[in-house]
C-alpha cells in the first residue's frame, strides 16, 4: 500500500501493548502488569525519536517475524469478533446521558447525537476510545458490560 502511494518507509518501532479491550475479558493482563508493559515502550519510544532527529531512523518491527507476530497475535485472534462493525457496538440509551464525549473522540465519525437519542452509523473499527470516555459506562461492543475502563493515565 505503501508503493502505490509513493510513500517510503524510513523506520519502525515493534512495541508490546498494554491491553486496552474494556467490555470483555480476552486479555489478561492485569493494571499493574500492563504500567510495567508500558514502562519499556515509552523509553523505546524516546530513543526511537532521538535516532530519527539523528538521522538514523529504528529499524525493528519491520522484519518477517514482527509481520507474522501482528497477524496471529492480533489480526486472526480477534478476526471473528471484528469481521461485521456495523451490530457490534451497544449504547444503553437508559444509562446514556448524552454527554457527546463519545461523539468527539470517534476516529470514524460513526457516532452522532440526533433527537436526544445516540446512534451509531455502522462504521465502527473497535478502537474503545467511545467506551473509554463514557462516563456511564453506556457503550459496549464485544461483551455485555465494561469491566475496566483504561486512558493514557491508567499507565502513568
Amino acid at each position: 500500500m505503501f508503493e502505490r502511494y509513493s510513500a517510503q518507509v524510513w523506520g519502525g518501532l515493534h512495541l508490546k501493548m498494554p491491553d486496552c479491550i474494556c467490555d470483555v475479558k480476552a486479555l489478561k493482563r492485569t493494571p499493574v502488569q500492563n504500567k510495567q508493559i508500558v514502562i519499556p515502550a515509552e523509553e523505546r519510544i524516546k530513543s526511537a525519536v532521538c535516532n530519527l532527529k539523528n538521522g538514523t531512523p529504528t529499524k525493528d518491527g519491520l522484519g518477517f517475524l514482527c509481520h507474522v507476530a501482528g497477524l496471529l497475535g492480533q489480526r486472526l485472534w480477534f478476526y471473528r469478533k471484528t469481521q461485521e462493525y456495523s451490530d457490534k457496538i451497544q449504547i444503553d440509551a437508559d444509562a446514556c446521558i448524552k454527554c457527546g464525549k463519545c461523539v468527539l473522540v470517534c476516529p470514524m465519525n460513526n457516532l452522532s447525537l440526533s433527537e436526544g437519542k445516540m446512534i451509531a452509523d455502522g462504521r465502527c473499527t473497535i478502537c474503545y476510545r467511545c467506551v473509554n470516555q463514557c462516563s456511564k459506562k453506556a457503550i459496549t461492543i464485544l461483551g455485555k458490560q465494561v469491566i475496566f475502563q483504561h486512558s493514557v493515565s491508567d499507565f502513568h
